[in-house]
């Protein structure tokens, strides 16, 4: 009947309308809570919370890529920022405008995609202080390149919506100096970041570019996290690990390295990638080593190559990758997933 239309009508134009609502902030949280994840109650202490644990540059279904979060009394410090990172953080109920300090290990995309992502969404979510991205050599060029990414956006919401916030001045970039020996790179009331260089880029490499590749460790008043990054066996990185609570280190499975040294050896298309692949990152065994020898407590596997993909006979068992590192390490072992909390 035209009655009974009529009112389908007029509540479809105010479902419309609590739609575009929840997007906008400062909405009540039961209008925000019908479909936008409200950030969880902020705990005190430090927890470690992983956000993407697929190894390499893959877009898959079931890891996100490279992305993980010292949490310090509430308070988001972000490790690497690679695609799926912005999603993740709502998926975990830690608020994106809430990340005032981003640590890079290198700039390879899968560490590095969703950095103008979430500097853009910051910006349009109302978040009027600064927000300072830290990495090796090149991390400023990178965050000038992100604003300049949505430049388009920042000037038509300005005149279109009245926002008074530069985001050239809100977000910074730092270059961290890439040395042997740890040093400190930040410090602020909850946390003291240290970082070394790690080994992911090969010496020939290194001569040619000024990039570099670091490991950070986070000292709180409860507990010390290393994040190794991407690198091979590294002395360094054992040095900067010492003793400490948790290592976050990537970990290829044995039988994949095996493959890609079987690819390098060839003459074909991929060789070169292959190479990279295998004499720049650790396996599992290379993980169970520095691990012993940092004298850590427990390590915490990421960066899981091949993780999520799915070959001919498919990816490794969860234990394969624990029991390879348990060959060398008697501390406790955890594979990382998307969305742990430790």
């Amino acid at each position: 009947p035209p009655g009974r239309r009529m009112a389908l009508a007029a509540l479809a134009r105010l479902a419309a309308l609590a739609g575009g609502a929840r997007l906008m902030p400062g909405w009540p949280a039961t209008v925000l809570a019908q479909g936008v994840p409200q950030a969880a109650p902020r705990p005190a202490g430090t927890v470690l919370v992983l956000l993407g644990t697929q190894g390499g540059p893959t877009v898959t279904l079931t890891r996100g890529e490279a992305a993980s979060a010292v949490v310090v009394d509430g308070q988001p410090y972000l490790v690497d920022c690679g695609y799926g990172t912005l999603r993740a953080l709502v998926q975990a109920g830690l608020r994106h405008t809430d990340v005032a300090h981003v640590f890079l290990t290198h700039l390879h995309n899968d560490h590095t995609a969703d950095v103008a992502a979430l500097l853009s969404h910051q910006w349009t979510g109302s978040r009027t202080e600064p927000t300072t991205v830290h990495g090796p050599a090149g991390t400023t060029a990178l965050v000038d390149g992100a604003v300049a990414f949505f430049r388009g956006d920042a000037e038509i919401r300005t005149v279109d919506e009245g926002r008074a916030a530069s985001p050239a001045r809100l977000y910074t970039g730092r270059d961290v100096p890439a040395s042997a020996a740890p040093v400190e790179v930040y410090r602020d009331a909850r946390v003291t970041v240290r970082a070394v260089e790690n080994t992911h880029f090969a010496d020939a490499a290194r001569a040619r570019f000024p990039h570099r590749s670091l490991s950070y460790r986070f000292d709180t008043a409860q507990r010390s996290i290393v994040f190794s990054g991407d690198t091979a066996p590294s002395a360094n990185l054992v040095a900067l690990a010492r003793d400490a609570d948790v290592l976050v280190c990537e970990a290829m499975d044995v039988s994949q390295h095996q493959r890609m040294l079987a690819l390098a050896a060839q003459a074909g298309p991929g060789a070169s990638v292959a190479r990279h692949v295998a004499e720049t990152h650790s396996t599992t065994e290379d993980v169970g080593r520095m691990a012993a020898e940092a004298r850590v407590k427990t390590v915490v596997l990421t960066h899981l190559s091949p993780g999520a993909n799915v070959g001919p006979a498919g990816p490794p068992l969860d234990t394969a990758y624990i029991d390879a590192v348990r060959t060398h390490f008697t501390g406790t072992v955890i594979l990382g997933h998307d969305q742990m909390r430790l």
